[in-house]
């Protein structure tokens, strides 16, 4: 069994109408549906308490969980060679990090001692990565992979982004995807992280933002990647 998990109604009500209908194109099959949703909220703690409590009281066995929905991407910096996602881009994780956990100075922000406050970084599953890859390739979907960052905070200036993404290698910030990984490395379950881009991460400009395309674009790939990956699930 498959859980989709989305931080908002907004990121997860494609993806219902996608797969109520099929799938998009017909790509997830009928009639008994080997997945399950989950609306997690938004920011790391909700996630994490949503989560833990779906896992624990869950009526079948969840095999893997796709955590979806949109992010912000880095923007390059002047040295930077390329490797950047622009708007509306997929994105798929490589690894999680908690991004502003620590302690916060102004220019930078400093890891606890791992003994303190833990990893903060979160290697996802290579196998689902591959084959959501062949997923993505055979239909003709272009798709970024990299590091993915979760902050508590979503950034608001071009300065703190490129802190963030320097610090970490980062593709692209969210609010919710190490949360994901951290329950669901308690619980023995591989994950896979899919996003696409909503906005760049620069000072702050909404008129700039493109939300409800990010939100019918990760929801169509997610479509795709359940509709092959629930066949072995």
């Amino acid at each position: 069994m498959i859980l989709a998990v989305a931080a908002t109604e907004f990121e997860m009500s494609p993806l219902m109408k996608l797969l109520s209908m099929g799938g998009e194109k017909g790509t997830v099959p009928e009639p008994a549906p080997a997945w399950r949703t989950l609306i997690a909220g938004v920011g790391p703690v909700e996630t994490t308490l949503r989560l833990t409590r779906y896992l624990e009281s869950c009526d079948v066995q969840i095999d893997w969980v796709l955590n979806f929905g949109v992010a912000g991407a880095y923007v390059p910096g002047p040295s930077d060679s390329g490797g950047s996602a622009g708007l509306l881009d997929l994105c798929l994780a490589e690894q999680e990090s908690f991004g502003d956990f620590g302690i916060c100075f102004a220019d930078h922000i400093e890891a606890f001692d791992v003994q303190l406050g833990g990893s903060v970084v979160f290697p996802l599953d290579h196998s689902l990565l591959l084959r959501a890859e062949k997923t993505l390739t055979r239909h003709g979907q272009a798709y970024r992979c990299g590091n993915f960052v979760t902050v508590a905070a979503a950034s608001a200036t071009r300065q703190r982004g490129m802190m963030l993404a320097a610090r970490f290698n980062g593709l692209c910030e969210n609010m919710e995807g190490a949360a994901v990984a951290r329950v669901c490395a308690e619980f023995s379950l591989p994950v896979l992280e899919l996003r696409a881009i909503s906005n760049l991460v620069q000072d702050r400009d909404l008129s700039r933002w493109q939300m409800a395309a990010a939100c019918g674009r990760a929801a169509a790939a997610a479509a795709l990647i359940i509709g092959e990956l629930e066949k072995t699930s």
